[in-house]
């Protein structure tokens, strides 16, 4: 037996905390169970600040750390198997079908060992034995000794071990960091009898998992009421002349020695030669610093605060962790202070600027405070809200520090439209950024873009987390609410972090050549977006109350007839009612099951329309509801009473492949095409009353949207001839993607024949196979796979690109845009489901993004001709190609001239890039200019 104990004194006292008044508890871990567990839970894109996979290392401490902080045990063992066990001698096939342990998995088990290291935990481990057996004899010498022991494993077959004084901790089955914890109850209820018959089931029915054959012919049920007619397995062998059915009886007579042979494979040793040492198990007994130290180099700063307290060091508050590396933020309120602030922002070389405010919606939220670091060990706090001590005027700050800011060349910020839109909002006026520590570690792929994460991770700093200074739920408070002995060490520690940062990030950026993507692309276009968020939408209500309505009146009828159609009224919203209705009570074949029963997902009743009248009438009813709830009832509460506009928020750093993104309302998932869709962008409209206006006289929405854009890249990326050769004489890219599959003059293309192309045309963009294909046209699969291999065969520069690709992205780890714009596909070098995702992530990314890095320089192109033209026209919204504009009615000939032309020039492909004009009172009835 070889056990490791960390250097732990063997006389330290245990804790004298207890399950009840009279025992003590240990934790026993099944260390590989949990590592399996975390591997396959979490994304292999979670790696170190070294760029180090740490997704099982992460998940595992983290399930440890939760497991301490739970369950409060006194003691704590890990396990792990060593090699082959006796039951490999027993049976040659034991668990031989199991795949290899993954490689990226294998690469990790060094940095679990430290993690247990690091909080001295000590490991058992035994030759021949498997860490089930460890686990079992260690439980049951624990129990001897008056402890109790809760075994923490990914494994059910430990739920063998149940006693009065053994439970067993196993995962949820929703999500990752649920558990349920198993006692003696737990498993009647589960199987239907006690832990000590599972190995007696298990010799009957097999296990799958361990390659334990069973029994031939003998099923869960059969095997169930044999258990409850017999005591052990002997016993039913020894009576297997009275077993019916007769099937069973003669599986049994037939296969006795196999089901012994069974019994012992799956019954659990508890007599392994392993000693408990009591001791060496305590809890808390560990060197904190190191562990933090640890936790540090491995990025783990989301799991710091849960490191449990130790006997050995006092604890380490957050804040303590940056002291001495942080200057105390000189405060500025009179005038005087902000004269000498602002002569120094004119003479540093380069300054850092953050704000506080009340609220995180920078349109609505008032200013409470202004953080500025001229140098990375100096910082100013401006505070002009505060529940304490003295607060500049607003008239002061804009006369000073407001103009400093805006004239310096120099200003580094951490989500700098954030800051940007408030002072704006503020009436300070607008200021150049030169490097934006979120935006660079957005570009660099980096798994988290949060100041606190970054500082984290390049500075080792353990920045004190907002809800600190806030809290959260009802006894939540805002900024303004907190005291400036609080506020002030937070907000430079921001800038001066924010400072630090930028040197690093930089360095990274200018060495895999993105610096272009960060100064061309993603600086200018902040105080675009910013404006954009300022200006909003108008929206006119009566519209959507009027949509609400009828709305509401079709949801009523259509539950009718579904309740008609199927006998009675049931709740349309609950699954498993649904799930009752339609399979068990129609009978209609199920779909995927789900934990909890079987799915009736958007996908399972898609696949089941024709199967019967009221698929279609389900369907029909969620997507009204979901449009109802989403944005009819929605939209006017997200209305600013002060413009009578909706200011949504556009998000820069969420999409991987750089598309933008709306929230609070989010305006990107209003369906286009649907007749539905339509009345919903009816509401919005070219502004009509005094308050939303914008212009004086009448106004129109203009829209401006890229065609077939992505299909345009395709052609640029691929140099097809086909495509190049359609595109480049305008002729119907569908239409003649048709006439090519389907071997037939363009001419004699019918609507289906280009309704299919067009559904591959794009398909093919995201990875589409011929289930995609089939489930999409109704053609069977074999039809699908026979049009997708002569699409490829006629196509075949397409081919030789998405080939080309994936073979790049093998070699690489990443896949890029035209523009340098990289994403990371760890996972591509992964199996199964996995793989097949990152394949599909690793076409589609460079089309995406490159289009997306388009569409931005367009709206930089845009912007800036605008702001050199008389035009009165402002930009409101970026949705999917689009771009909407409000203008003047007298100025939309101008401004579709102006648009066009700039978005047709925004890109220099081998394709020219076209844009389709269209305008009118409302988004929803837009008259087509082209």
């Amino acid at each position: 037996m070889t056990s490791r104990v960390n250097g732990r004194s063997p006389d330290v006292a245990a804790s004298t905390a207890t399950v009840s008044p009279a025992r003590r508890r240990l934790i026993l871990v099944d260390g590989y169970g949990l590592a399996f567990r975390a591997f396959h839970a979490l994304p292999l894109t979670l790696t170190t600040p070294e760029g180090e996979l740490s997704n099982a290392t992460f998940g595992f401490t983290s399930m440890l750390l939760d497991a301490l902080r739970t369950h409060e045990p006194d003691y704590i063992l890990i396990t792990f198997d060593v090699g082959k066990s006796f039951r490999h001698d027993e049976f040659e096939d034991y668990k031989a079908h199991r795949s290899p342990m993954p490689e990226e998995m294998r690469g990790q088990l060094h940095r679990i060992r430290e993690v247990i290291h690091a909080l001295d935990i000590p490991i058992y481990e035994a030759d021949g034995y498997e860490a089930d057996d460890v686990i079992g004899t260690l439980a049951r010498q624990a129990n001897e000794r008056g402890i109790d022991a809760l075994l923490l494993t990914g494994d059910s077959d430990l739920l063998q071990l149940v006693n009065d004084h053994t439970h067993v901790i196993l995962p949820g089955a929703q999500r990752f960091g649920d558990y349920r914890m198993f006692d003696l109850d737990g498993v009647v209820q589960r199987y239907g009898f006690g832990p000590d018959r599972l190995p007696d089931f298990k010799a009957l029915v097999g296990d799958k998992s361990d390659n334990i054959p069973g029994v031939p012919g003998i099923g869960e049920k059969t095997a169930k009421s044999l258990i409850d007619a017999y005591p052990s397995i002997e016993a039913i062998l020894a009576h297997t002349d009275e077993i019916t059915p007769a099937r069973a009886r003669n599986a049994l007579a037939e296969n006795g020695e196999l089901a012994l042979q069974c019994l012992k494979l799956a019954t659990i040793v508890r007599d392994v030669p392993v000693e408990l040492d009591i001791d060496r198990t305590v809890v808390h007994d560990f060197d904190r610093e190191g562990a933090l130290e640890l936790f540090r180099s491995l990025g783990f700063r989301s799991l710091m605060s849960r490191i449990p307290e130790s006997h050995r060091n006092a604890v380490v508050s957050p804040s303590e962790t940056t002291s001495g590396q942080i200057a105390t933020p000189k405060l500025a309120t009179t005038r005087d202070e902000l004269d000498v602030l602002a002569s120094e922002i004119g003479e540093a070389g380069e300054i850092a600027v953050d704000v506080e405010t009340d609220d995180t919606n920078p349109v609505t939220a008032n200013l409470v405070g202004i953080a500025i670091a001229t140098a990375e060990d100096r910082a100013w706090y401006v505070p002009l809200k505060a529940p304490d001590g003295a607060v500049a005027s607003l008239d002061d700050v804009r006369a000073t520090i407001g103009g400093a800011i805006a004239r310096h060349a120099n200003v580094v910020t951490h989500h700098g439209k954030f800051d940007l839109t408030v002072m704006l909002q503020a009436g300070l006026p607008a200021f150049d950024i030169e490097f934006d520590t979120m935006l660079a570690a957005y570009l660099l792929g980096e798994s988290g873009i949060g100041l606190k994460d970054l500082a984290f991770r390049y500075l080792g700093w353990e920045m004190t987390e907002i809800t600190t200074l806030i809290g959260s739920g009802r006894d939540q408070r805002t900024m303004d609410e907190v005291p400036l002995a609080e506020v002030v060490p937070y907000a430079g520690a921001d800038v001066e972090s924010t400072m630090r940062l930028r040197p690093m990030l930089q360095a990274t950026l200018e060495e895999r050549d993105q610096m272009s993507l960060l100064n061309d692309i993603e600086l200018p276009l902040v105080p675009i977006l910013a404006d954009m968020e300022r200006v909003g939408i108008s929206v006119d209500v009566a519209v959507l109350e009027d949509l609400a309505e009828s709305l509401a009146a079709q949801i009523e009828q259509l539950e009718e007839q579904i309740y008609g159609l199927v006998g009675h009224e049931f709740n349309l919203g609950s699954t498993r009612q649904m799930a009752t209705v339609l399979f068990d009570e129609l009978g209609l074949p199920s779909g995927r099951r789900t934990k909890t029963g079987y799915s009736v997902g958007q996908e399972v009743l898609e696949g089941l329309r024709g199967a019967h009248d009221v698929i279609d009438l389900i369907l029909e009813h969620r997507t009204i509801r979901k449009i109802k709830s989403t944005y009819v009832d929605a939209l006017p509460q997200q209305v600013d009473p002060r413009t009578g506009r909706i200011h949504t928020t556009f998000n820069q750093t969420i999409a991987a492949t750089g598309r933008l993104s709306s929230t609070d309302p989010n305006l990107q998932n209003i369906p286009i095409r649907s007749p539905l869709g339509r009345e919903v962008r009816r509401a919005f409209i070219a502004a009509t009353d005094d308050k939303s206006r914008l212009f004086d006289g009448p106004a129109r929405l203009y829209s401006a949207d890229y065609s077939q854009m992505e299909l345009r890249i395709m052609a640029h990326f691929s140099q097809d001839s086909a495509l190049l050769d359609a595109f480049n004489h305008g002729i119907d890219v569908h239409r003649a993607t048709a006439a090519q599959v389907f071997n037939v003059p363009i001419a004699d293309v019918t609507a289906d024949m280009r309704s299919t192309a067009k559904t591959v045309n794009f398909g093919i963009m995201y990875g589409m196979q011929a289930y995609g294909l089939s489930r999409d046209t109704g053609m069977s699969r074999q039809d699908a796979t026979l049009f997708i291999e002569r699409y490829m065969k006629q196509f075949d520069g397409v081919r030789a690109y998405l080939d080309g690709t994936l073979a790049d992205a093998r070699d690489k780890g990443y896949v890029k845009s035209l523009y340098g714009r990289r994403r990371y596909v760890p996972d591509i070098a992964s199996g199964g489901p996995r793989r097949l995702a990152a394949e599909r992530a690793a076409i589609n990314m460079p089309l995406q993004a490159t289009a997306a890095d388009i569409m931005k320089i367009a709206m930089i192109d845009v912007a800036r001709e605008l702001s050199s033209s008389t035009l009165r026209a402002r930009m409101l919204l970026q949705v999917h190609d689009e771009l909407l504009f409000e203008t003047p009615e007298s100025e939309v000939e101008a401004l579709r001239e102006l648009v066009s032309k700039t978005m047709r020039g925004a890109a220099k492909l081998t394709v020219p890039l076209e844009v389709e004009s269209s305008v009118g009172l409302n988004w929803g009835d837009m008259i087509d200019l082209d």
